[in-house]
């Protein structure tokens, strides 16, 4: 007999002769609001269900699917359900087995790589392909890039494998071919016309090796279901009825596919928020959601408002902060669940007193409202943030847990920078130096490390020192100047430290090492954001006197006491990873302008509609306790500027918000750290700037703001020099301008915030 979940009995027949129960579909439709029963029971035709935050859109379409079938409207092989994730198909094929029993298990419930996957080894023949291709990952996909630009002879420090294969991948996702790519770039600039011979090569190997990388899986699928009109109209009779979960996250490639597979029956029913489409980098497309009915006219659309997680209070500023954006299907969140407590606000004096009273609000939280640790988690916009977070939770003694993310000093390229600082610090330090000898990569491979290491162990030396002895360790040609480039680096950053604060030294190793080149080069986000993070061990390392001190208190916070990272701890993470999830308590830090919204977003409307919906997204993910803090000021680079208030937080209604830094003590800012007496060296807030007034300390503006440039207009930067307006938006504090720079490119600039001038 199938498995059954429902406590109401009444659901399923009585007959003992049939395995299948019987169920009733009247019942389905019980404890649903009445949005939600019309997606439930509508057929014929197209349906978009505009499923705000938090309303029950999985509930909905498994209840959907169940009727379906209990109805007899459909079989289950004639369903087919996709969503994003493996864990989310899962789920939704549960609870519908739950619902109707083991015949549910004969749909097709899965990703959109999993079901092109499914057609491609069915039907791959159709484009040369044999049924038992191979399927690169993201790093079978770098390698095979890497060893074609190895054979083009490339210089692989100036264009990274990396940053070539996000270029084919985004290519692929607009549904570029290699030619069709090369075709667009063909009067670019020298790396596109690079990246579309990479492109053409690496199409090859694919071919040649019989494998397809990820992206592949979907182009594929589409160019077999073009390529062959008879398979692709066996799966348009199969499919009666097509569902598809997070439309608002799809992109050109699978919005295809989908409407390549409905075209037949047209019963397609798709579930999204406009509101919550965040993943832009990802190539998602929030027009394939936005413009819907215009390619469905007589589309039925069904908006699910009623929000069963959070407070009338936190739906009313997520209301009210994602008004401002133009490009959305107008909706208004209401609950039942009544008003809720006003949304705590800390105005804190910067980035460590923004992280101890975060730490002393969870402790809080903990006592006086009964919160466990797991029920309370953190949110910010970059990882970089996360720094002085977790080192104020660890001061604090709270357990954490960095979720979809390593801990700040366990991120690779944080890794690497401490190496190269210890190993100024030690010459000799074996493990320091294996660690960052090909880190950038220089060409000192595993056969020239192995080398150099026999060498050493002759000789009597550390690891360390062997570069110094290349020649005579049996290394030569490009690998010899690697070695001798290596250890030349060292010894200027050596003789640099005698000079520079340990701020300076980092900045140094970034920069003289070649890091920063790098992940520039690489030009991804990902790879600004581990830019990012090198910046923030900067701004760590401005806090200390020696680079010796700095060295040895990273090695005490990262090898200190791991604390309970289970089910025990407040979560950490972006608002990009907290999508999906809840909780009771939700603290949103680092609310300023160009930290979030973030300082890339500040001249593209696109990508400022994109971080509205994703502060709406953090601030839904709270049920009853919503906490939001900005700094005054915060070091970016080890260097203190002011900051700007979000725009978020002027677009929360002000009686929806207790801002309890006015009712706070004026306190002096202190670094001092009462367990291990280590005291900061930022000078200008230890002498005492006051904290938490919840009033703004002095703006020290640019006055570049009231310029009020007009494009076209030519203007000089204390160091970009002269340059060009070509783009102004924005006012007063807000006004920003995009500058074309003769020597320095294009710039984004918070006008505020910026030395410029009329030329």
């Amino acid at each position: 007999m199938s498995r059954r979940s429902f406590s109401d009995d009444a659901l399923w027949g009585d007959d003992p002769e049939n395995e299948v129960p019987t169920l009733d579909p009247n019942l389905l439709l019980e404890g649903l609001t009445e949005p939600q029963r019309q997606a439930v029971i509508q057929r014929n035709g197209p349906l978009l269900v505009v499923a705000g935050a938090g309303s029950g859109k999985t509930r909905v379409l498994t209840r959907r699917i169940a009727h379906l079938l209990a109805t007899g409207d459909a079989r289950s092989f004639e369903i087919m359900a996709i969503t994003f994730t493996n864990k989310a198909a899962d789920e939704m094929r549960h609870r519908v087995v739950d619902l109707v029993g083991d015949e549910a298990k004969s749909m097709w419930v899965s990703t959109f790589h999993s079901a092109c996957l499914r057609m491609l080894r069915s039907h791959a023949d159709v484009l040369g392909y044999e049924r038992g291709f191979t399927i690169y990952d993201a790093g079978d996909a770098e390698t095979a890039v890497d060893r074609i630009m190895k054979e083009l002879d490339i210089d692989t420090k100036r264009l990274s494998p990396r940053s070539v294969h996000a270029a084919i991948s985004a290519a692929k996702n607009e549904m570029l071919s290699a030619d069709r790519y090369a075709d667009k770039v063909s009067g670019d600039n020298p790396n596109h016309r690079r990246i579309a011979e990479i492109y053409k090569l690496y199409e090859r190997r694919l071919r040649l090796a019989n494998a397809m990388d990820f992206d592949d899986l979907l182009l594929n699928a589409v160019a077999m279901l073009r390529a062959d009109a008879t398979v692709l109209e066996s799966y348009q009779r199969r499919f009666k009825y097509l569902l598809v979960d997070e439309f608002q996250d799809t992109n050109g490639v699978q919005n295809e596919l989908v409407l390549m597979l409905a075209a037949q029956h047209r019963n397609l029913c798709v579930v999204g928020d406009s509101d919550q489409s965040i993943y832009r980098f990802r190539a998602a497309d929030v027009r394939n959601i936005l413009q819907f009915e215009q390619r469905f006219p007589d589309a039925e659309v069904v908006l699910l408002e009623q929000n069963f997680r959070s407070t009338q209070t936190i739906l009313d500023a997520a209301n009210a902060v994602i008004a401002k954006n133009a490009s959305r299907h107008a909706k208004n969140l209401f609950t039942d669940q009544g008003l809720g407590e006003k949304i705590r606000l800390y105005r804190a004096g910067d980035e460590y007193d923004e992280g101890r009273w975060v730490a002393s609000e969870l402790r809080r939280a903990h006592s006086e409202l009964g919160l466990n640790w797991n029920q309370m988690a953190i949110f910010y916009r970059t990882n970089a943030q996360s720094r002085v977070l977790e080192e104020e939770m660890l001061r604090a003694r709270i357990p954490y847990r960095v979720i979809s993310g390593m801990r700040f000093y366990d991120r690779k390229e944080v890794k690497t920078a401490l190496a190269y600082a210890r190993l100024i610090v030690n010459p000799r330090d074996e493990a320091s130096a294996r660690r960052v000898i090909n880190e950038p990569k220089r060409g000192i491979g595993d056969v020239a490390q192995t080398k150099l290491g026999t060498f050493a162990a002759e000789n009597g030396i550390s690891f360390a020192e062997a570069p110094k002895h290349a020649a005579a360790a049996g290394l030569s040609g490009k690998v010899l100047a690697a070695a001798d480039k290596f250890a030349f680096v060292l010894d200027e950053l050596r003789a640099m430290a005698n000079d520079m604060s340990p701020r300076e030294m980092i900045e140094a190793i970034v920069r003289e090492t070649g890091m920063g080149d790098a992940l520039r080069a690489e030009n991804t986000d990902e790879a600004m954001s581990r830019l990012e993070n090198l910046g923030e061990l900067a701004s760590a390392a401005a806090q200390y006197d020696t680079l010796l001190d700095f060295v040895e208190r990273m090695a005490l916070v990262a090898d200190s006491d791991q604390l309970d990272g289970g089910a025990g701890a407040i979560s950490m993470m972006t608002m990009h990873v907290a999508k999906g999830l809840e909780f009771p308590l939700v603290v949103i830090t680092g609310l300023e302008e160009t930290i979030f919204p973030h300082k890339r977003a500040l001249s593209d409307d696109a990508e400022l509609e994109e971080e509205r919906r994703l502060c709406y997204v953090g601030v839904t993910r709270a049920m009853k306790y919503l906490v939001l803090t900005q700094a005054w000021s915060r070091t970016m680079w080890g260097q203190r500027a002011d900051a700007i208030p979000s725009r978020f937080l002027q677009e929360i209604p002000a009686e929806l918000v207790d801002d309890i830094s006015k009712s706070l003590p004026l306190r002096r800012a202190s670094f001092q750290d009462e367990e291990s007496g280590f005291a900061g060296r930022n000078s200008e807030f230890a002498q005492g700037r006051a904290f938490g007034s919840g009033s703004a300390p002095p703006v020290r503006s640019t006055g570049a703001e009231e310029l009020k440039l007009a494009v076209g207009e030519r203007v000089v930067h204390d160091r970009y020099g002269l340059g060009t307006v070509t783009k102004t938006a924005g006012s007063g504090t807000g006004a920003r301008a995009t500058v074309d720079f003769d020597e320095h490119g294009s710039k984004q600039l918070m006008l505020a915030m910026t030395p410029l001038r009329r030329a």
